[in-house]
């Protein structure tokens, strides 16, 4: 409790210096009470820079970047952003329409040119972007003209545009150095730009006056301050230090409700992937990894979130998420442990086995969870150790490198690129160290299958896939987002990015 109060206090104490700064410094000459602030607490970012940015801290990228497609709101549905148009006749060849009259925080105008360097940059060895096994498949980019694009991929992608919403795909600036400047000096086509940044600490982002779409954005900063414990950003919101909170849990959303000034906005849902390393013991035998499904009770992990299973948590042993149309149903596993120990028995673990689950304990959901998991399991005679970290040292020390793992994962409006990502041989996050033949070649029909029909039964035989040898648990859970009465407007699409320069102050 004391260091959270330590913490509190700094925080607050970063918050006034910060607005002090900018204004002794003469960085922003309008007075207070004529300007709009809108303060977030969010999450400790690792890396921020798009390649490498590990989705941490969504309110500061989505204010500063912008992508060339992005998804609604509302239903989730393709619209355009920095691209006016695209079109394929074979999902082999791309034309895409660029946005006239859009330019960089540092002045310089938004043409092809960047599209073209944005794409190219993922097969950048220095870089070790996040997207280069989904961009492998370009052969060649050219631009015949400041607006147009003309991408060629080596195989037919009918789905390839939604590849432009993954948070990663920030178009950059061709003659920018985000190698030397993308942590401390931000720079994209967004409605506000980085007025200053500390690291770890805080950001305050001002207004874009030059934003292409002039009616936004509809306030003149934000301020935002970097937190791995929640309960602590909980405190701030309710003593009206800052106005936006992600990442609550179902027992902080109750508390909130006992706050009139205050309200929770549920965007969609988030998973909570539960991943077991198949390239060494004990996770390496299906057998283990099957014992430890058939511990399980969907229902009890339900519980352990404080919500229903079917009502606001869902559970499944694919990576497919029930909001999606791809999702196919299969029959929940029903719990027997005679049979979790008798394949343990025949994988070699007669008496039970011993293993270690690591986690960010920071995160909403994800301690209930874990220890709902290791209560169930100890009665298979699979003995868990709980090993939980803050989120930034858990992404940074942690994950892809221990063998049993949960991890938070977003959704993706196409499935096909998160499977890309995580469970390819070449995944640059396969956190299950899954390198299967049969799994690439599903996942690779997938992407390249134009028919719908078609490519639906795909889905199913993936889902079919992990049910009988996947190594993984998918939880998934609402994504709750505290902030005060007076902040409207806010929405945030599947694709996890906020978008900020549509909020407002109810007056």
């Amino acid at each position: 409790m004391k260091n959270k109060l330590c913490l509190i206090v700094l925080i607050v104490t970063l918050a006034l210096s910060t607005t002090a700064n900018l204004y002794s410094n003469g960085q922003v000459d309008t007075k207070k009470s004529e300007k709009d602030i809108v303060r977030i607490s969010d999450t400790m970012p690792g890396l921020i820079t798009p390649g490498v940015w590990n989705g941490q801290a969504f309110s500061l990228n989505s204010s500063i970047y912008e992508y060339l497609v992005a998804l609604s709101a509302e239903d989730n549905l393709l619209v355009p952003s920095l691209a006016t148009s695209w079109d394929t006749s074979d999902g082999k060849v791309w034309e895409i329409k660029i946005r006239e009259g859009v330019s960089f925080h540092d002045g310089t105008d938004l043409t092809s040119e960047d599209v073209k360097f944005t794409i190219l940059r993922t097969q950048e060895e220095s870089v070790g972007h996040a997207k280069k096994a989904d961009f492998a498949a370009v052969t060649s980019v050219t631009t015949p003209d400041d607006y147009t694009v003309i991408i060629t991929l080596d195989e037919k992608r009918p789905t390839f545009i939604y590849q432009f919403t993954d948070y990663n795909m920030a178009i950059l600036s061709s003659s920018y150095d985000y190698a030397s400047l993308g942590e401390m000096k931000p720079m994209g086509t967004g409605a506000f730009k980085i007025a200053s940044i500390t690291p770890k600490e805080s950001a305050v982002l001002v207004k874009n006056d030059n934003y292409w779409q002039s009616e936004y954005p509809l306030i003149d900063e934000l301020q935002i301050y970097f937190s791995s414990d929640v309960e602590v950003s909980l405190s701030m919101l309710i003593n009206d230090k800052v106005d936006i909170v992600p990442f609550i849990t179902p027992i902080m959303r109750q508390r909130i409700e006992t706050y009139p000034k205050l309200k929770i906005v549920v965007p969609y849902q988030e998973q909570r992937y539960v991943s077991m390393a198949v390239d060494e013991p004990p996770f390496d035998d299906n057998r283990v990894r099957l014992a430890l499904k058939y511990a399980m009770d969907p229902a009890i992990i339900a519980r352990s979130t404080n919500l229903t299973l079917g009502e606001g948590t869902d559970y499944s042993e694919s990576p497919i998420m029930k909001l999606l149309p791809q999702y196919y149903p299969i029959p929940l596993r029903e719990r027997n442990i005679e049979k979790s120990k008798e394949l343990l028995k025949e994988a070699g673990y007669p008496n039970g086995l011993k293993v270690s689950l690591t986690y960010a304990s920071d995160h909403a959901f994800n301690q209930g969870i874990v220890q709902a998991i290791k209560e169930l399991a100890k009665d298979a005679n699979i003995q868990i150790e709980l090993k939980g970290y803050p989120r930034d040292i858990y992404f940074a020390q942690y994950w892809l490198q221990r063998p049993f793992t949960l991890t938070t994962w977003g959704g993706r409006a196409d499935p096909s690129m998160l499977l890309n990502l995580a469970y390819k041989s070449d995944g640059p996050w396969n956190e299950s160290h899954i390198k299967d033949p049969v799994l690439d070649d599903l996942i690779d029909r997938i992407s390249s299958e134009v028919d719908n029909e078609v490519r639906n039964d795909l889905y199913v035989q993936l889902q079919q896939y992990f049910y009988d040898n996947g190594a993984m648990l998918n939880v998934q859970v609402p994504y709750f987002v505290a902030m005060n009465n007076k902040i409207e407007g806010y929405e945030q699409p599947l694709t996890m990015l906020p978008n900020y320069k549509k909020v407002f102050i109810k007056k």
